[in-house]
């Protein structure tokens, strides 16, 4: 194949990738590389190789740039009361130092996948009961004075809504810390008890 061949199928296969790849777009048209490649050729002489690897290397560029990387969702806050954080393997880890900024908290949780309602000063629970996937979705472990928390958003069924509520009340001369969890249908009526004044956590579910 001599020079002239080669610049024609370099123009064939830049006009192929151009067309394949319809959501990228070529600054320059097949024409123009083509041209700069003759004059190349006219001035140094172009060996058969080069042609052919300027043809794959347009190509390849041309290819990765149409590959985006798969969208993550990734949530790392760690304040003084409390702290987020996404694991590798799609996890959601929550320590809670502080009942401080329920809304906050929730917030935060919920950019990192989980919809939830965190409230502090009360517990919450649906009149009919949790949804038997709670224990797939939340783990709670023990960790000294905070409640550490791991959530699998991916355990949680198309709309659902995680409900968490912590509070404190009185026993004897001690304020003791109540924390309470249900997973609802999204929209689902709740139940809801001051934990300042009741005894205990108001029928809900406490994952151990």
């Amino acid at each position: 194949m001599n020079d002239e061949e080669m610049l024609t199928a370099m123009r064939s296969s830049l006009t192929s990738i151009k067309d394949s790849l319809t959501d990228v777009h070529m600054h320059e048209p097949p024409e123009a590389i083509i041209g700069r490649a003759r004059s190349r050729r006219l001035r140094h002489g172009l060996p058969m190789v080069a042609a052919g690897g300027l043809a794959l290397g347009v190509g390849l560029a041309l290819t990765w740039s149409s590959v985006s990387s798969p969208s993550t969702r990734a949530v790392h806050v760690n304040l003084a009361a409390w702290s987020v954080n996404t694991t590798s393997a799609g996890l959601v880890d929550v320590t809670i130092r502080q009942l401080e900024d329920p809304a906050g908290l929730g917030r935060t949780i919920a950019d990192a996948g989980v919809p939830v309602k965190v409230t502090f000063g009360r517990v919450c629970s649906p009149p009919s009961g949790d949804l038997p996937e709670l224990p797939q979705v939340l783990r709670k472990v023990a960790n000294g004075g905070d409640l550490v928390l791991t959530i699998n958003p991916a355990a949680m069924p198309s709309g659902t809504e995680l409900v968490i509520g912590i509070g404190t009340f009185r026993q004897g001369s001690q304020q003791v810390r109540a924390a309470a969890f249900s997973l609802i249908k999204d929209g689902s009526s709740l139940n809801c008890n001051d934990t300042q004044n009741a005894p205990g956590t108001g029928g809900t579910k406490a994952v151990s």
